[in-house]
């Protein structure tokens, strides 16, 4: 009997702590959810309450060493809480990115961010949680004998049998996210790069290279190559413009094929510790200038590429490809000038979320050009339909970025290149598969567009027949690299003209 009325506290202990936890912190993963049909309501639900199942097995056995848990839990609930605040007023991601600007802003600039808001919501979660300890102080919370314990193993186990059965299916979501993404931030990049030491020049003067990175944008969804859908409305009108659709990659996302495309590493390269040159290293030694304007956050895997730039910008650093308040792309075009007022070398890239899930949150409503759209993140209650339209929608708002990225070039008077490249396609039910990171042959044939200026014509004649002569080969994403170092001209240091699409 005695034991009976100890498990019945401890249920009553950890149910209302987990009240208190999915109020303050696990909510806040889910509220901006586009749930659509009472099936994709169902799976989410499932969703949470495993995720609450996992968190209670990790938070049982912290519980056994009763003592610590009473004094450090409070303390990692108020820290959580402070999190997820943002999470429910901005639908922020709690990304390695935001964990860089806690740990590296300067505390005058950290200040700012306070409101009254979120200090009302920071007390009301420490007044909660402090006397929701206050009125358990006495109590027994956990033992190694109580069937409370073991059913906390089983919760520790379902957390990774979530992950592997779908990646980062917990991992994204508070509390977990705080955890894995400080992770992330405290780990080396996966890419080791090498130093440029040569003499590296170049003869070439008022060169402009502008290098959009797209993302999941797969080439048998242009207009450009006869897909049945007009997705290139503006581009098919355009000058000077080539499409490339038969560009393979092996790598289906965006953390390994990011970092392939900017080094000299090539696809056929399965060595993990070997040292790669950033295209940019190469570039600054022949006083181009570099600069990055991202709309993604930068992955652990591509981040020193980056940096090797000599400017970089993140617009919306804090809100991932998870959140429904991300930017959208065009406003990287605010922060991309010409810079005509000198005869300097330039390589500009830009990085777009492009078309990656959830669809509907890339564009505007004023690019729903094919409809019905979709209404939930979750497929299963989703038409095949909706989904293709969504997805489309993205390729014609691409349509209208690079469009409005031409018309902008067309008035620099420097010798211009534009290259688009996807990281990736996109798997669109082919064999009952959808979005990438997976082995298919629909998310290795990204799409790849070159359009030049009149002034780059006129200067690379011969490199333009060659580039028109190739429009129909079949070419990996080594390309890029060599292609870039080829056209700028660069000199004393070896790259691979054959690999080069100008050569």
């Amino acid at each position: 009997m005695e034991k009976s009325k100890t498990w019945k506290q401890e249920i009553k202990f950890h149910l209302g702590l987990h009240l208190l936890i999915a109020v303050f912190i696990t909510i806040a993963s889910y509220v901006h959810f586009p749930f659509g049909s009472s099936k994709g309501n169902f799976v989410y639900l499932v969703h949470f309450l495993l995720l609450h199942f996992s968190l209670f097995g990790f938070i049982y056995i912290f519980s056994l060493f009763n003592k610590i848990f009473k004094i450090l839990f409070p303390i990692l609930f108020i820290v959580v809480s402070s999190f997820s605040y943002w999470v429910y007023t901005q639908d922020l991601t709690i990304g390695a990115g935001m964990i860089q600007a806690i740990l590296e802003t300067n505390t005058d600039i950290a200040i700012d961010v306070f409101s009254y808001q979120f200090i009302i919501f920071l007390l009301v979660s420490s007044f909660s949680i402090f006397y929701f300890f206050k009125c358990n102080k006495k109590l027994r919370i956990s033992s190694l004998t109580s069937p409370l314990f073991f059913i906390s193993i089983i919760g520790v186990l379902t957390f990774f049998v979530v992950e592997n059965y779908k990646y980062d299916a917990f991992k994204n979501r508070l509390p977990y996210s705080i955890f894995f993404n400080s992770m992330k931030y405290f780990k080396e990049s996966s890419i080791k790069l090498r130093e440029v030491t040569a003499k590296v020049s170049t003869k070439e003067e008022n060169l402009h290279v502008v290098l959009v990175i797209g993302e999941s944008v797969r080439s048998d969804h242009l207009f450009l190559n006869g897909y049945n859908r007009n997705t290139n409305p503006l581009l098919a009108q355009q000058k000077n413009l080539i499409s490339f659709k038969e560009v393979f990659t092996p790598y289906t996302f965006t953390a390994q094929s990011v970092p392939q495309i900017l080094t000299d590493k090539s696809i056929d390269n399965k060595q993990k510790k070997q040292e790669f040159t950033s295209l940019y290293s190469v570039l600054n030694k022949a006083s181009f200038k570099t600069e990055w304007i991202g709309n993604q956050s930068l992955e652990r895997s591509y981040k020193d590429v980056i940096y090797s730039n000599t400017s970089k910008t993140i617009i919306d650093e804090f809100h991932s490809f998870l959140s429904f308040k991300k930017e959208k792309d065009l406003a990287l075009l605010n922060y991309f000038s010409l810079h005509n007022n000198t005869l300097e070398n330039r390589i500009s890239t830009l990085h777009m979320i492009g078309s990656h899930w959830y669809y509907n949150n890339r564009v505007t409503s004023n690019f729903e050009y094919f409809k019905p759209i979709t209404n939930s993140k979750y497929f299963g209650s989703l038409e095949k339909e909706t989904l293709i339209n969504s997805y489309d929608n993205t390729i014609v708002y691409l349509d209208f970025f690079l469009n409005e990225l031409i018309q902008k070039l067309k008035k620099s008077t420097k010798k211009t290149i534009l290259i688009y490249i996807s990281d990736h396609g996109e798997t669109l039910g082919e064999d009952g598969k959808w979005l990438h990171a997976q082995e298919h042959n629909a998310s290795k044939n990204p799409a790849m567009l070159v359009w030049f200026s009149n002034n780059f014509k006129k200067s690379y004649p011969l490199e333009i027949q060659k580039l028109i002569s190739k429009k129909q080969d079949s070419i990996t994403t080594d390309f890029l690299f060599h292609s870039i170092l080829d056209i700028s001209k660069i000199e004393n240091y070896k790259y691979l003209k054959n690999q080069s699409i100008f050569n």
